[in-house]
């Protein structure tokens, strides 16, 4: 098709150049018909050249479209070959995490099965006891140089989590009448009446930090014999507004910062605690975070430390609690007891 277009306009040229040359200022008749044949095949001609030329641009248009359309094809092999290639890894991840959960079940009811053996431990040596009641009567009371530490923190307000954050948002007068509070200032006084008047003792409030009930006696014994000092004590623990965390690691550390040592603690404490030294960034504090948080507080005690008798008043939500607690109080050789509400009133 275009060596016919070529020679179109070959012979196009060929007969403009023999029109230009023969030209001259008188035409002849016999010229004008030639004249008149030469311009109707120029008007052929040009009719031609406009086809061919629009034929031109239609093949090229065909063209340009073929290969857009190629280039089409190949933006969507690739993108088909990008999600094949993404749904694989997607598999691999859904497997990896579908093995996280199954190890994850397996240990869950490894401790389920092995929490289940403790309780049930707990339970058997308190039957063999006479349960709680006996436990109490048991106590290890007296010695010459008397520690107790009372949990302050938010959770004596109350037994329940929902009542917890009710009474958080009373007055500080009304958060020291809590009833949970009043039986934990209660245990302290029923705990001083105890001593003997030869025996020094000293009372410590615990929450996220620890501090003795009388201001300006840290690390410092009282004498049991002057009854001002257990009046004093009572007094101000009836000021002391009940907030914040629960921290074993501080109440603790006041064992190891007395001189001499303590030969009885009395631990009043109503949970698993909630932060070890520092207070947590994440205020939702697991039941297996707590539990890491007391062993890792009880380690920090001294292999020869004195007895350490738990007074637990237990809180919804911390099922763990109890059989942590009386194991630390039968490592420790000392008691523990569970007591009833109103008791020792």
């Amino acid at each position: 098709m275009s060596c016919g277009f070529g020679a179109v306009i070959l012979l196009y040229v060929i007969i403009i150049q023999y029109n230009q040359e023969n030209k001259t200022d008188s035409v002849s008749p016999e010229f004008a018909i030639y004249q008149d044949k030469i311009n109707l095949l120029e008007q052929k001609l040009n009719e031609l050249l406009s086809i061919e030329i629009k034929e031109e641009e239609a093949r090229t248009r065909t063209l340009l479209s073929d290969q857009q359309k190629l280039i089409s094809i190949e933006q969507l092999e690739k993108q088909i070959a990008q999600l094949i290639t993404k749904n694989k890894e997607d598999k691999l991840r859904l497997q990896e995490l579908q093995t996280q959960f199954k190890t994850s079940e397996s240990k869950k009811s490894f401790l389920e099965e092995q929490n289940k053996e403790e309780i049930s431990m707990y339970k058997s040596t308190l039957n063999q006891a006479g349960g709680f009641k006996e436990v109490l009567t048991g106590m290890r009371l007296g010695g010459s140089h008397i520690l107790i530490l009372l949990d302050s923190s938010a959770s004596m307000l109350a037994d329940d989590l929902v009542n917890v954050i009710r009474r958080r948002n009373m007055s500080d007068e009304e958060k020291k009448l809590s009833v949970k509070w009043q039986q934990g200032i209660s245990f302290v006084e029923w705990i001083m009446e105890k001593i003997p008047e030869e025996a020094f003792f000293q009372v410590v409030h615990f929450n996220e930090t620890a501090s003795s009930a009388i201001p300006d006696t840290d690390g410092k014994w009282l004498s049991g014999s002057d009854k001002s000092n257990q009046e004093k004590a009572r007094d101000q623990l009836t000021q002391v507004v009940p907030q914040g965390g629960t921290s074993l690691y501080h109440a603790f550390s006041v064992i190891s910062s007395l001189s001499p040592m303590p030969d009885n603690v009395y631990l009043i404490v109503d949970g698993l605690p909630t932060m070890e030294r520092d207070v947590p960034r994440n205020y939702k504090i697991s039941s297996e975070e707590r539990r890491k948080y007391f062993e890792r507080s009880v380690s920090s005690l001294s292999e020869n430390g004195p007895p350490i008798n738990v007074i637990l008043f237990p809180m919804e939500a911390d099922p763990y609690a109890a059989i942590k607690y009386w194991n630390l109080a039968d490592s420790t050789g000392g008691s523990f007891i569970q007591p009833q509400k109103g008791w020792p009133k």
